[in-house]
Order: structure tokens, then sequence, then C-alpha cells
């Protein structure tokens, strides 16, 4: 059985394991990235080490891994490993990543987006039953997105930044987004943006049983204790995805749409709001014909699609191996 090394590099945790190529785990390790270190902290004190722990796990196990496959939570080049301005990295600038890694590491490496990764990982592993066109979103702070095409290949744009799907705008007059444009999916349906929705009320005088700093975690346990502002909170936010969701299905008309990250654990209490918008907006074929489904793989679903990206370099990933 053929083994590589997995990671996922995001703004808040660093998360790996040992990954063969049925999908299977070994040593599952997860730690914080402290960005507030800065760069070079990260890289030489929090990722390397980590790697370099994972590869010793797996020589102490008789397991020698093929090579390495890397998610990032940054708009990238994947082909060239470059990444831009990466807002969960903040001070990052434009970095060579994947130069870096491979003057430190003796072991192919192979690396993309983290949410691209994610889609990736649900198409073969988790709830994707390997159907495409997929669209895949992560749900949480912000969100991200990818589209996994064609049986297995995932689309990069011609300068490898494709997929951002949390940036599309539905709304031109909408709130700012990280980004620096207004009204993004992102700025209206993440876990930031509810949490922006219901502190607006609350200051405002708004009664409710939740009170100024709660999180997302919060608002969802309120709406399901039947707090009116709460459940207003989430029809918004449903309602918003459901604008972006329909606009996603007309423009790639997927199979298959998967729902992801932290904010997707409230389950129907999104879900029902944006399914609902969903088909009120969408054209009716892509309303009748795709389906919307919540992620299956947790928050292994990077891991996975980066162990997945590993594989296809090697060409033996599901039955479409070396197509990435």
């Amino acid at each position: 059985m053929n083994w590589v090394v997995a990671v996922d590099l995001g703004g808040t945790m660093i998360k790996g394991a040992l990954v063969n190529e049925r999908g299977e785990t070994l040593a599952v390790q997860e730690q914080p990235t402290q960005t507030f270190k800065g760069r070079d902290y990260v890289l030489e004190e929090r990722l390397l080490p980590f790697i370099e722990g994972l590869i010793e796990t797996g020589s102490r196990e008789g397991l020698r891994a093929r090579s390495i496959g890397l998610a990032v939570a940054s708009p990238l080049n994947p082909w060239e490993g470059i990444l831009y301005n990466p807002p969960n990295f903040p001070g990052w600038g434009v970095f060579p990543l994947l130069s870096y890694l491979r003057e430190r590491l003796s072991m192919e490496i192979h690396m993309d987006n983290d949410a691209n990764l994610f889609a990736l990982g649900e198409w073969l592993w988790g709830a994707g039953e390997e159907k495409s066109p997929l669209v895949g979103l992560t749900l949480g702070t912000g969100i991200g997105g990818g589209v996994v095409y064609d049986h297995g290949r995932l689309w990069h744009g011609a300068h490898g930044t494709g997929g951002e799907l949390g940036h599309i705008t539905i709304d031109m007059d909408g709130p700012p987004c990280n980004c620096g444009n207004k009204g993004c999916l992102e700025a209206m349906a993440s876990a930031t943006a509810l949490v922006r929705w219901v502190e607006g009320y609350l200051r405002e005088g708004r009664a409710s049983t939740l009170s100024l700093g709660a999180n997302a975690q919060d608002i969802a346990l309120a709406a399901q204790q039947g707090d009116p502002l709460a459940l207003e909170g989430f029809k918004w936010i449903g309602r918003n995805l459901g604008v972006g969701l329909a606009s996603l299905a007309n423009t790639f008309d997927p199979q298959l749409m998967v729902l992801g990250g932290g904010l997707s654990r409230a389950g129907m209490l999104l879900l029902s709001p944006a399914l609902e918008e969903f088909r009120r907006r969408a054209l009716p074929l892509q309303r009748d014909s795709i389906k919307v489904k919540l992620a299956s793989l947790g928050k292994m679903g990077g891991v996975l699609g980066a162990a997945i990206l590993a594989f296809s370099k090697e060409g033996n990933p599901g039955k479409e191996g070396g197509r990435l």
C-alpha cells in the first residue's frame, strides 16, 4: 500500500496525517498555526517540524511516504507554489512557499488552495461520490470554493487562482469584504457575516438571549433553542447563501454542490433557507436536477484532498489518476 504525507496549513490550525491510496489515515495530528508570530516562525517552528514529524512517524511504522501533499489557505499559483498575499497569514506578501519547502525537505511536494482540495477530497472520498462537475464551498470565517470537473480535474483558471467562489458579488451595495469589494458571498453568508449581523441588532437593543461577543456557534445554539434574533440571522445568511448557490448552479451546471466548513454544522438552520432561495432563483433545469449536500469528511477534507493531489502526480488516485 502506498502512503503520502498530507497537510492542511490553515490560518488557525495545521492538520495532517499519513494517508494511503484508499483514503485511510494514520497518525492524524493538528496544532495551532500561531500566525501572529510571523511567517518565519510559522514555517520554521510549526510547519517544517510538523511535516518532519509525520515523515518520522511513518518511518517508525515501517511506512515510507512517497511524497507530500499540501493544502494552503491562500490564493496561490499551484504550478509554481507561489502564495499571493494570503489574508489568513498577515504580512506574508507574495511568497514562493513551494521553493522554500523543496529546499528543506528531501521529498517531492505538491500544493494547492485548501478549498480546492476540500472539494477534491469530498469528490473522491466524501459526499461527492465521484460526480462531476462538483462545486464545493467551505463556510467558515470566510467562504472558500473549488470546482472539480471532468472526473477529477480541478478548475484553476488562467493564473491558478480560479475558484474563489466566496468572492462572487451577490449585492453590489452590500457590506465590505476583506478582499476590498462589497457584497461578496463571503461578506454575506459566512460565520463572520452572521456574527456581524447579530451584533448590529444587539447594539440597536433587539431582545435576545445572546449578548455582544457571541460567536457563530453560540448563535446556532440560541437558534436551536428558539431565539428569534438568532433564527432571523440564520434565515438572512441562508438566503444569501441560496443566492450564491443559484448563481454558481447557473454558471457551472454541476451535478452536485457540497457544503462544508464549521458553519455547515448548523445543518438545516442554514440549509433550509438556502435551498428555498436557491430553488427560487436557479434556472428550472438546474433547480430540478442539481443536488446540494453537506460534506461528509469534516475537518479532514483538506487533508484528504492534499493526499489525492500527491497521489495524482504519481498517477494512482481512484479511477482518474494523474489528471489534475
